[in-house]
């Protein structure tokens, strides 16, 4: 286009606030009041700080696998993946089960989904749109697969809206 301007937001501020109060909350309510909302001593007796350790490293770990997923050949499928992704969910959903309360387990399929969602736009979409508007800038064209990625992980973040508003609520 004949004119750019000076920032491409895209959703992004909208992203990291949403996801970033939402964390904060999880903090605040969860591994605060862990005996109380977190932990089901009648489920899993842990202490605190195994169970909200559990609740860290499932959320970091579920990103870093389904950023792997998308990254490999089965992310060339657009049903292929989704149904993976699927599977992890209800793996992930099971799993919440049988480590923390009913709420909590809910409540963490809405964390590890909007997870997803931020960290979609924060490490793949908005870095890719920066260098293609680099590109554009510069009067190259820019390569297609930025784009092609940024499609992808848009597209998912537009299925997993609606999962992500019924889990948080």
């Amino acid at each position: 286009p004949e004119f750019l301007p000076e920032h491409l937001t895209w959703f992004k501020w909208e992203s990291y606030a949403t996801w970033l109060s939402g964390f904060c909350l999880l903090v605040v309510v969860y591994y605060v009041g862990a005996d109380l909302y977190l932990i089901d001593r009648g489920v899993w007796d842990v202490p605190r700080w195994a169970a909200i350790a559990v609740s860290i490293a499932s959320i970091l770990i579920g990103w870093l696998a389904y950023d792997a997923l998308c990254r490999s050949p089965i992310g060339n499928s657009t049903f292929g993946l989704m149904f993976v992704l699927f599977l992890i969910l209800t793996a992930m959903a099971w799993g919440y089960t049988q480590v923390f309360t009913g709420r909590a387990a809910m409540l963490h399929m809405g964390v590890f989904t909007a997870t997803i969602m931020s960290a979609n736009v924060f490490r793949v979409i908005i870095p890719n749109q920066k260098i293609v508007v680099a590109d554009l800038r510069a009067g190259r064209v820019p390569d297609a697969k930025y784009g092609k990625i940024a499609k992808q992980r848009s597209l998912h973040n537009n299925y997993l809206t609606l999962p992500v508003i019924f889990f948080m609520l």
